[in-house]
């Protein structure tokens, strides 16, 4: 374990390396570890633990990450750049806080077959060892926690960067001439809303459904869909063949958790213009 923590640390000296411009020498002044402050920073971990540092308080670690040393922390984030392997583990480059891109962390595991890769979402349980400290290409400071990881799970946006703190099951239907629109559920997060819709074609033209469209209705206010780009969210397709059916998730802004009520909004067509629409209306209550 010691000497997988020293392997860390050299391999962290790499990574951010790599982020520096070409050409671009370490100054005789810079704060990365040798061999031995590396083995000396590992023992915070190496036997036992301080404690744990719970999720919600992750954030405190960083405005002292040396006073956190060899506590157990778990916490999700985004990998950002290209995993390093050797034969003793995987490394990564981690933002624990992918939304701004911001709390750098440098997560080590013995696991060089860890099937991991940049822009994946990961769960993160381990050992603060410690703070790395160097200077980017421009010479700014560029400071990174240090975790040794027990595990590494690769997840999900939602699982990383937006979980639900309340879902209400709605699992309504209304059909309209064969245009059939289903809401599962509403997920209500801390940075969004999130409305499950599955639409089915049970006509014998091309009916048509616009997400943009759509509205979350609260008291006098409307919210309007807002696109979240790299979530991997599904989509609802714009164009829906006959006997064909299509889901995904609409999101918009997030609502106050103790909303009571809501209703959502939503418009559809069909390429028979014979046929009249009215909109679809849910009403979503706790």
């Amino acid at each position: 374990m010691k000497r997988f923590a020293i392997m860390v640390f050299m391999v962290l000296v790499l990574i951010l390396a790599a982020c520096q411009a070409e050409g671009t020498d370490n100054e005789a002044g810079s704060q990365e570890p040798d061999a031995a402050e590396a083995e000396e920073s590992s023992d915070g971990g190496v036997s036992a633990t301080k404690g744990t540092i719970k999720q919600a308080e992750f954030d405190k670690v960083f405005s002292d990450p040396k006073a956190y040393k060899g506590y157990e922390v778990t916490f999700t984030g985004k990998v950002f750049v290209q995993p390093e392997r050797d034969n003793d583990g995987t490394y990564l480059q981690v933002f624990a806080d992918p939304e701004n891109a911001e709390q750098n962390v440098i997560v080590g595991v013995e696991d060089p077959d860890l099937d991991v890769s940049s822009e994946d979402y990961i769960r993160v349980s381990g050992v603060i060892r410690d703070e790395f400290t160097g200077e980017n290409a421009f010479g700014a400071e560029l400071k990174a926690l240090v975790v040794g990881a027990d595990t590494v799970e690769v997840v999900d946006y939602v699982t990383a960067v937006s979980p639900a703190m309340e879902t209400i099951q709605v699992d309504q239907s209304q059909d309209q001439h064969g245009y059939v629109m289903h809401v599962d559920k509403v997920e209500i997060a801390d940075n969004m809303t999130r409305v499950y819709v599955k639409i089915t074609n049970n006509t014998d033209k091309e009916i048509s459904f616009y997400s943009f469209n759509s509205r979350l209705l609260i008291g006098n206010k409307q919210l309007e869909e807002e696109q979240v780009y790299d979530s991997g969210l599904p989509e609802v397709q714009s164009s829906i063949l006959p006997g064909m059916e299509t889901e995904g998730v609409i999101t918009f802004p997030a609502v106050d958790p103790s909303t009571e009520t809501m209703t959502f909004h939503a418009e559809g067509s069909s390429e028979n213009y014979d046929l009249n629409f009215k909109p679809f209306t849910f009403d979503i209550g706790k």
